[in-house]
């Protein structure tokens, strides 16, 4: 078992791959303030080279179908928009993060990227319904299981060979394995990277049970999120699933079948849309 004290210190000197985190940090509180303007938003982009290729590109991509292919950044934002921007960021930030596979977890780079992705999509459509921030739910889904490559980067950095056995419950071996689990690593690194507290908070407690109160909260829409995607099946393959009537959110929601099911046919279109368009490694 590592030292949690030392584990912690590891992650907190972990960079960040380019500057995209920083980036999307400023960019959500720009979004956010309607005195910002597009010149301003384009400035800001511009100082990652790596992010503001990715953003031209998958504003040129299928999935925004630009009648005239865009040449710029400033282009490329103008038709996007703030809110979209921060996706394609959340896109860009993903495809770095989630690049490596995760040995010690036995998960595949491509498989622990799509579970990011659709957490993302599912998130923002319950955020729009519930009167949220879509702009904040979208990165919090894609930022939820960070923990995790941060547990299997720090495990491979001091040559430790360590697996889940995949029979307890993988939380419970996170701790026995190296001291605290993927939320709590997921959160450190996210204060680290000066991600806002509320979005390091829902990292955080991504485990703890919500009140049926505070169910239609960015921690309650998470937690249910997970809840459906193992329904629906991490990428929406399963065609058929079982409406759960009794779930607290549903209820508080007052989500019918009939729109919930519309909801996870249209995170399913967006999803096969984004496979077209982000060039994964």
């Amino acid at each position: 078992m590592l030292n949690p004290t030392d584990f912690k210190k590891s992650i907190q000197t972990i960079e960040a791959l380019g500057m995209t985190p920083a980036v999307l940090v400023k960019a959500i509180e720009m979004a956010q303030d309607p005195n910002t303007d597009m010149e301003n938003f384009s400035a800001l982009l511009r100082n990652d080279g790596p992010l503001s290729a990715d953003i031209i590109r998958i504003s040129n991509s299928p999935y925004y179908a630009p009648a005239t292919p865009h040449s710029n950044l400033l282009s490329a934002i103008s038709q996007l928009g703030f809110g979209e921007v921060i996706h394609v960021i959340n896109l860009s930030l993903a495809r770095q993060l989630f690049a490596r596979d995760l040995p010690s977890y036995g998960v595949l780079a491509r498989d622990y990227w799509s579970a990011s992705i659709t957490a993302a999509l599912v998130m923002e459509a319950l955020a729009q319904v519930t009167d949220l921030v879509s702009e904040d739910a979208y990165t919090v889904g894609i930022l939820h299981p960070i923990g995790r490559v941060l547990i299997n980067h720090v495990i491979e950095e001091k040559g430790f060979s360590i697996y889940w056995d995949c029979q307890r419950p993988i939380e419970e071996w996170e701790l026995a394995a190296v001291g605290f689990n993927f939320a709590d690593a997921g959160a450190l690194l996210l204060e680290h990277w000066r991600f806002p507290a509320a979005i390091c908070d829902v990292i955080r407690n991504q485990l703890v049970p919500v009140p049926d109160q505070q169910t239609l909260t960015m921690a309650g829409i998470l937690q249910f999120a997970k809840r459906l995607l193992a329904l629906t099946g991490p990428t929406f393959q399963f065609e058929t699933w079982e409406y759960p009537v009794n779930d607290p959110f549903i209820q508080a929601a007052r989500l019918s079948e009939p729109t919930l099911r519309e909801l996870v046919s249209g995170c399913r279109d967006n999803y096969r849309k984004i496979l077209q368009t982000v060039d994964f490694p």
